[in-house]
């Protein structure tokens, strides 16, 4: 744009409507909203095609669940107070500090 200031011809043409235009239609965010809606395509497709389970996976997928929720159960079991699976822990346990017999 500094050129139009000393080239005459590229100047008239910055003042024209034509070249409002054009600024509008090269300006960068349209330029990517434009592009982008091809890549935004190709992105989701390659989700769907991810996605596609076979009829053994979901069998997978519920054996996974459930061991999951095991060793969840085992965790919750070892800082439980109220679980005596959770040792020194265990509000009933002469030995633990939450026992109330123990001050």
């Amino acid at each position: 744009m500094a050129v139009a200031s000393a080239f005459e011809p590229l100047s008239r043409f910055y003042d024209s409507a034509a070249a409002g235009i054009l600024n509008i239609l090269f300006f960068p965010m349209t330029a990517l909203m434009v592009l982008g809606v091809g890549y935004v395509r190709h992105w989701i497709d390659g989700f769907v095609q991810a996605g596609a389970m076979k009829t053994g996976d979901f069998a997978d997928l519920a054996d996974a669940e459930e061991e999951y929720l095991r060793a969840f159960d085992e965790i919750n079991a070892t800082t439980d107070i109220h679980d005596p699976r959770s040792g020194g822990l265990y509000i009933g346990n002469p030995f633990s500090l939450q026992h109330p017999g123990r001050h």
